[in-house]
């Protein structure tokens, strides 16, 4: 059952005790797939997240290594023979580029956990529907029993 359903294998032993007693008017065979659903669910709102962060952190460690090729970039300027006025443009320019590769990684960032919200909206909305129309089959079956 674990295998399938990527269900811990201390869950999956509580599973299988509820499995061996009969509860009247309760389909637990039912009750039991749509916990099993729910656990899925947790585990695949976990891998998402996961994921999520592993893209930032490599999106965050592009950004350092660029930021700090352009800081080394910049005390090679300052250390230069050239004129001051040269040094003040080229520090005026690679401020600019520092403001603008700020705002793409912020830009970036922001895409990034908004499509990950999206997979989390998209499948929490999804799994509260089934539940609710797993609820509605369990009454049901319920009502037929009693």
């Amino acid at each position: 059952m674990s295998k399938d359903t990527n269900i811990p294998p201390f869950m999956e032993e509580g599973l299988n005790a509820f499995k061996k007693h009969k509860f009247p008017g309760i389909d637990m065979e039912t009750l039991l797939k749509s916990y099993q659903k729910n656990v899925e669910f947790m585990n695949a709102a976990q891998k998402i997240a996961t994921e999520t962060t592993q893209s930032l952190l490599e999106l965050h460690n592009q950004f350092l290594l660029e930021a700090f090729e352009q800081w080394n970039g910049q005390l090679k300027n300052n250390l230069s023979t050239n004129t001051p006025t040269d040094k003040t443009t080229q520090q005026a320019k690679s401020s600019k580029a520092v403001i603008d590769k700020m705002i793409d990684h912020a830009r970036e960032v922001h895409s990034t956990v908004e499509k990950s919200n999206e997979k989390l909206i998209n499948s929490l909305q999804k799994r509260i529907k089934d539940s609710v129309d797993e609820s509605v089959s369990l009454a049901k079956k319920s009502k037929k029993k009693a």
